[in-house]
């Protein structure tokens, strides 16, 4: 039973009330010293942002769900939509593919395989040559629905091979760092150990991936488990944007007994590659392919007019831009294809892996909003290109020969105006929050995300403050401390009064506000 001191709290109750599902999450979310202090839970639909931009971590449904569909034909079988007994979750993905290599895996992890999706082992022939894991990055089944006529290529795989139904990212934050972890790991952020973009570090905040360096991933990946298990001989590479990604792939050299596996990233103020070359490789071929003019030229014609202009946006001249645009998913499907032929993935019996995330949805999502028409031109050329990595994968490694997942790392927020969320300021919430509590800007809040706040421990023992005091200050929070009225759309004039954020709490008090719910889920 949960302590009475604890239920006269206001923040305590608040949080109680929130479904157990949605606190399990992010319970799994949760590593003791690296997330933040006090965690929060924004109300549902409201997002950190403005009513453009928009941001997607967190536990509600909408962000969670996520395609999850398998394809091989003589592996996957042709099941279409399928419903299996448990619960599946992005931690179900590492298990699957050690289940097809016939790799050995952590019994103590709690991602399981999808056998349901799986042809029986004494009909499969032999171990696919190569294991191909795509993720569309923020192409989570809410964005899907919003343009259900943009991806008739990834829905023909649903049906051909298997969509796995009730999909869910599983953990919260429903971030690029936690969820392509747990695509590697089949663990959750509690144990993986990358909580989020930052992570605390001592009396730090840092990168989760500090100088593209897996320091802070706390288990072996599949990747690195199978390629070690077979003395490093599979290919192993992953093309993706930057180090928030390499928990899906893995350790590279960095590990003992690792080898220095390909990893292609992106300085996204150039848009030129680049890898961490102490732990891993980028062949000198790759950054030498051709072809970025020609589809920078594709994408900027795909109105109907050559006019240097991505459906009215300039963004198609300086390269730092054009990685934010449908023109660069093109590019690295060339990138992709050279790759397969040059380093020969899938070539011999030794099983290969890749992993490619494919980013622009999300930067798009981000910059235009899921519901602009910059969304649905963008879902379009991805499902295109997804048509091309199909066909050579049969051209290049050979037809039943190889495996495909298709997944996401999330969901995405609408426009508020939209949903009635609440477009929250998080730039105004540490001076408004140190204001409060009469603290010199700076001094408290060591960083913030939308899924909480690091708090500098010097300042909380010195002004005698707790993070029971700051989990009461947000949780009684409302939008007029935050927004001003006068710069809103007029459908939220009379919502000042309303509370931000659903719940937050002391980190250190989740086990308790999760028993908490499941009583009083008991008791009803």
């Amino acid at each position: 039973m949960v302590a009475r001191a604890l239920r006269s709290q206001r923040w305590f109750r608040r949080a109680c009330r929130l479904p157990a599902r949605v606190l399990r999450r992010v319970d799994r979310g949760l590593y003791p010293g690296r997330s933040p202090d006090v965690t929060t839970v924004a109300s549902k639909f409201s997002s950190f942002g403005g009513l453009v931009a928009t941001s997607h971590s967190g536990p509600w449904g909408y962000l969670q769900r996520i395609p999850i569909v398998l394809y091989g034909p003589g592996f996957i079988r042709p099941r279409g939509e399928l419903v299996v007994g448990q619960r599946p979750t992005l931690a179900d993905l590492a298990p699957t593919v050690a289940e097809l290599l016939g790799t050995e895996w952590p019994e103590d992890r709690p991602g399981r395989p999808l056998r349901e999706a799986l042809v029986p082992e004494r009909r499969r022939p032999g171990e696919p040559r190569l294991v191909v894991t795509l993720v569309w990055d923020g192409g989570g089944w809410n964005v899907l629905d919003a343009w259900p006529h943009s991806w008739p290529y990834l829905a023909t795989l649903m049906e051909r091979g298997t969509s796995v139904a009730g999909g869910t990212v599983g953990s919260s934050p429903s971030v690029t760092p936690s969820a392509h972890a747990t695509i590697g790991t089949g663990a959750w952020p509690r144990v993986h150990g990358i909580v989020d973009i930052p992570l605390r570090d001592g009396e730090r905040v840092v990168d989760s991936f500090p100088g593209l360096t897996p320091r802070y991933l706390e288990l072996s990946t599949l990747a690195d488990r199978f390629d070690r298990a077979a003395d490093n001989r599979p290919k192993v590479a992953m093309l993706a944007e930057d180090g928030w990604h390499l928990g899906m792939m893995g350790h590279g050299a960095y590990d003992d007994g690792g080898d220095k596996d390909i990893a292609l990233m992106i300085d996204r103020s150039t848009a030129e590659m680049l890898t961490n070359e102490e732990w891993y490789r980028l062949p000198s071929f790759l950054p030498e392919t051709e072809g970025l003019s020609a589809d920078v030229r594709a994408v900027d014609a795909s109105d109907g007019r050559l006019d240097g202009l991505w459906m009215g946006n300039d963004v198609l001249e300086d390269p730092s831009s054009v990685y934010f645009t449908p023109a660069w998913t093109l590019y690295q499907q060339r990138l992709v294809e050279r790759l397969l032929r040059v380093e020969g993935f899938g070539g011999d019996d030794v099983p290969d892996l890749l992993y490619v995330n494919s980013k622009q949805i999300d930067h798009v999502g981000h910059q235009h909003n899921m519901l602009s028409p910059e969304m649905d031109e963008t879902l379009r050329i991805t499902d295109g290109v997804l048509h091309d990595l199909v066909r050579a994968l049969n051209d290049t490694v050979g037809k039943r020969k190889w495996v495909l997942l298709v997944t996401a790392d999330h969901g995405q927020t609408p426009l508020p105006e939209s949903t009635g969320g609440w477009p929250i300021d998080i730039d105004a919430l540490t001076p408004t929050l140190e204001e409060h509590f009469g603290v010199p800007a700076d001094e408290l809040v060591l960083d913030e995300r939308p899924v909480g706040m690091w708090l500098d421990y010097a300042t909380l023992q010195e002004k005698g403050i707790t993070t029971e005091d700051v989990a009461s200050y947000l949780t009684d929070l409302r939008a007029r401390d935050n927004l001003e009225r006068s710069e809103l759309p007029a459908l939220y004039h009379d919502r000042m009064h309303e509370r931000l954020f659903a719940a937050a709490f002391p980190t250190e008090r989740m086990a308790d506000v999760l028993a908490c719910s499941r009583e009083a889920e008991r008791g009803q």
